[in-house]
C-alpha cells in the first residue's frame, strides 16, 4: 500500500503546478491576442454560404415535379430513373 504523501511534498507538487498553470494561461493569452491582432476588430465574421451546383432541386417550380416523382410506384420510378440516367 502507497504511504501518503508529507504536506511538504504535496505543497511543493501543488507549487509546481501552479507555475505550470500560470505558464499556460500567460502563452494561452498571448496565442489569443496575437489571433485578435491578426483578425482585426471582429471576431467574429459574416459567413457567407455559397450556392451549391445542387440548389436547383430545392427551387419552388420544382416542388410539384419532385412530389410527383416521389409518390410513384417504386418499379415505375426505378423505370423513369434508368430510362433518364441514359
Amino acid at each position: 500500500m502507497k504511504q501518503p504523501r508529507a504536506a511538504a511534498e504535496v505543497e511543493a507538487l501543488l507549487a509546481q503546478w501552479s507555475q505550470r498553470d500560470d505558464e499556460a494561461g500567460n502563452r494561452a493569452a498571448a496565442r489569443r491576442q496575437a489571433a485578435l491582432s491578426a483578425s482585426g476588430d471582429s471576431l467574429v465574421r459574416d459567413y457567407e454560404f455559397h450556392k451549391k451546383p445542387n440548389d436547383w432541386i430545392h427551387l419552388d417550380w420544382l416542388r410539384p415535379i419532385r412530389f410527383v416523382y416521389r409518390n410513384l410506384p417504386f418499379g415505375l420510378r426505378m423505370a423513369l430513373k434508368k430510362r433518364l440516367a441514359r
